[in-house]
Protein backbone atom coordinates (compact mmCIF):
# COMPACT_ATOMS: atom_id res chain seq x y z
CA UNK A 1 0.00 0.00 0.00
CA UNK A 2 1.65 3.48 -0.99
CA UNK A 3 1.60 6.24 2.02
CA UNK A 4 2.02 10.03 1.81
CA UNK A 5 3.03 12.09 4.59
CA UNK A 6 4.14 15.15 5.52
CA UNK A 7 6.60 16.73 8.15
CA UNK A 8 7.67 19.79 8.84
CA UNK A 9 10.84 21.04 6.07
CA UNK A 10 14.15 20.56 7.81
CA UNK A 11 17.70 21.44 6.90
CA UNK A 12 18.65 18.02 5.31
CA UNK A 13 16.08 18.84 3.03
CA UNK A 14 16.95 22.02 2.04
CA UNK A 15 18.97 21.90 -1.24
CA UNK A 16 16.37 19.74 -2.89
CA UNK A 17 13.76 21.43 -2.45
CA UNK A 18 16.22 24.70 -3.36
CA UNK A 19 16.65 22.81 -6.55
CA UNK A 20 12.56 22.40 -7.31
CA UNK A 21 12.35 25.95 -6.57
CA UNK A 22 14.73 26.70 -9.30
CA UNK A 23 13.45 24.99 -11.92
CA UNK A 24 11.67 26.86 -14.56
CA UNK A 25 9.30 24.44 -14.83
CA UNK A 26 8.47 24.48 -11.28
CA UNK A 27 8.24 28.15 -10.87
CA UNK A 28 7.05 29.65 -13.46
CA UNK A 29 3.31 29.03 -11.59
CA UNK A 30 4.23 30.85 -8.76
CA UNK A 31 5.04 34.19 -6.94
CA UNK A 32 6.99 36.79 -8.88
CA UNK A 33 9.43 35.93 -6.03
CA UNK A 34 10.12 32.80 -6.82
CA UNK A 35 9.52 32.53 -10.56
CA UNK A 36 12.63 32.24 -12.60
CA UNK A 37 15.19 32.93 -9.94
CA UNK A 38 17.76 30.01 -8.32
CA UNK A 39 17.26 29.32 -4.95
CA UNK A 40 19.86 28.58 -2.21
CA UNK A 41 19.48 26.53 0.78
CA UNK A 42 20.51 29.74 2.44
CA UNK A 43 16.82 31.05 0.73
CA UNK A 44 15.06 28.34 1.84
CA UNK A 45 16.60 28.34 5.30
CA UNK A 46 15.21 32.29 5.82
CA UNK A 47 11.88 31.29 4.54
CA UNK A 48 11.77 28.30 7.49
CA UNK A 49 13.06 31.33 10.03
CA UNK A 50 9.90 33.50 9.08
CA UNK A 51 7.06 32.98 11.42
CA UNK A 52 4.47 33.49 8.61
CA UNK A 53 5.58 30.60 6.65
CA UNK A 54 5.01 27.16 7.89
CA UNK A 55 6.67 24.53 5.13
CA UNK A 56 5.90 20.76 4.76
CA UNK A 57 7.69 18.18 2.79
CA UNK A 58 5.86 15.48 1.56
CA UNK A 59 7.25 11.76 1.51
CA UNK A 60 5.09 9.44 -0.85
CA UNK A 61 6.63 6.16 0.58
CA UNK A 62 9.55 7.61 2.46
CA UNK A 63 10.88 9.47 -0.60
CA UNK A 64 10.61 13.58 -1.23
CA UNK A 65 8.59 14.09 -4.05
CA UNK A 66 6.81 17.50 -3.71
CA UNK A 67 6.14 20.63 -0.77
CA UNK A 68 3.47 21.94 0.47
CA UNK A 69 3.49 25.38 2.63
CA UNK A 70 1.34 27.97 3.69
CA UNK A 71 2.53 31.63 3.59
CA UNK A 72 0.98 35.13 4.83
CA UNK A 73 0.10 33.36 8.17
CA UNK A 74 -1.98 36.36 9.91
CA UNK A 75 -2.78 34.78 13.26
CA UNK A 76 -4.38 38.02 14.25
CA UNK A 77 -7.17 37.36 10.99
CA UNK A 78 -6.92 33.30 11.28
CA UNK A 79 -5.97 32.91 7.74
CA UNK A 80 -2.86 32.44 5.12
CA UNK A 81 -1.93 31.34 1.81
CA UNK A 82 -1.30 28.17 0.62
CA UNK A 83 0.97 26.97 -1.70
CA UNK A 84 2.61 23.72 -3.12
CA UNK A 85 4.34 22.01 -5.80
CA UNK A 86 5.03 18.81 -6.80
CA UNK A 87 9.24 18.48 -7.24
CA UNK A 88 9.58 14.90 -8.49
CA UNK A 89 7.74 14.94 -11.65
CA UNK A 90 7.54 10.97 -11.81
CA UNK A 91 5.12 11.23 -9.43
CA UNK A 92 2.64 13.43 -10.48
CA UNK A 93 -1.12 12.41 -11.38
CA UNK A 94 -0.96 10.50 -8.50
CA UNK A 95 -3.18 12.68 -6.35
CA UNK A 96 -0.22 13.01 -3.76
CA UNK A 97 -0.48 16.85 -3.59
CA UNK A 98 -4.12 16.97 -3.49
CA UNK A 99 -3.51 14.99 -0.21
CA UNK A 100 -0.84 16.87 1.21
CA UNK A 101 -2.69 20.44 0.78
CA UNK A 102 -5.64 18.21 2.74
CA UNK A 103 -3.82 16.92 5.33
CA UNK A 104 -1.76 20.08 5.58
CA UNK A 105 -5.20 21.81 6.20
CA UNK A 106 -6.13 19.73 8.63
CA UNK A 107 -3.45 20.01 11.03
CA UNK A 108 -3.00 24.02 10.40
CA UNK A 109 -6.96 25.28 10.96
CA UNK A 110 -6.27 22.31 14.54
CA UNK A 111 -2.93 23.48 15.64
CA UNK A 112 -2.63 27.02 14.12
CA UNK A 113 -6.67 27.88 15.05
CA UNK A 114 -7.09 29.50 11.48
CA UNK A 115 -10.43 29.87 10.17
CA UNK A 116 -9.81 30.65 6.65
CA UNK A 117 -6.94 29.13 3.96
CA UNK A 118 -6.83 30.85 0.35
CA UNK A 119 -4.55 29.70 -2.57
CA UNK A 120 -4.57 31.08 -5.96
CA UNK A 121 -3.70 29.58 -9.44
CA UNK A 122 -2.82 31.30 -12.54
CA UNK A 123 -5.83 30.97 -15.36
CA UNK A 124 -4.18 28.10 -17.72
CA UNK A 125 -3.18 26.18 -14.56
CA UNK A 126 -6.09 23.73 -14.94
CA UNK A 127 -3.70 20.87 -13.10
CA UNK A 128 -3.15 22.91 -10.09
CA UNK A 129 -6.66 24.04 -10.25
CA UNK A 130 -7.77 20.74 -9.53
CA UNK A 131 -5.14 20.43 -6.87
CA UNK A 132 -7.09 22.71 -4.78
CA UNK A 133 -10.83 21.66 -5.70
CA UNK A 134 -9.69 17.89 -4.69
CA UNK A 135 -8.55 19.19 -1.11
CA UNK A 136 -12.16 20.70 -0.65
CA UNK A 137 -11.13 24.35 -1.53
CA UNK A 138 -13.88 26.37 -3.72
CA UNK A 139 -13.29 28.77 -6.37
CA UNK A 140 -13.59 32.52 -4.46
CA UNK A 141 -12.91 34.87 -7.19
CA UNK A 142 -10.87 36.16 -10.18
CA UNK A 143 -7.89 38.91 -10.28
CA UNK A 144 -8.21 39.62 -13.93
CA UNK A 145 -4.73 40.00 -15.60
CA UNK A 146 -3.31 39.81 -12.33
CA UNK A 147 -0.02 37.36 -12.97
CA UNK A 148 2.52 37.07 -15.81
CA UNK A 149 3.24 33.98 -17.18
CA UNK A 150 5.48 33.55 -20.20
CA UNK A 151 5.33 36.90 -21.54
CA UNK A 152 1.44 37.19 -21.06
CA UNK A 153 -0.57 38.49 -18.47
CA UNK A 154 -3.00 36.19 -16.86
CA UNK A 155 -5.90 35.78 -14.59
CA UNK A 156 -5.34 34.52 -11.18
CA UNK A 157 -8.22 32.32 -9.75
CA UNK A 158 -8.48 32.49 -6.06
CA UNK A 159 -9.97 29.54 -3.84
CA UNK A 160 -10.23 29.31 -0.07
CA UNK A 161 -11.51 26.49 2.43
CA UNK A 162 -12.97 27.64 5.85
CA UNK A 163 -12.10 25.30 9.02
CA UNK A 164 -16.06 23.90 8.98
CA UNK A 165 -15.30 22.79 5.40
CA UNK A 166 -12.19 20.97 6.07
CA UNK A 167 -13.72 19.19 9.15
CA UNK A 168 -16.39 17.38 6.28
CA UNK A 169 -13.43 15.94 3.83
Amino acid sequence: MSMMTIEDLTQPHFDLVAAWLSNPEINRWLTAEWRGKNVTGVVIAMMIRNKKNRVFLVRWNGEPVALTALADIDSADATAMVWYLMGNPAFSGRGIVSSSVTQMARKCFQELKLESLYGWVMEDNLASAKVLQKAGFREAGRLRRAASSNGRQLDRIYFDLLASECAAI
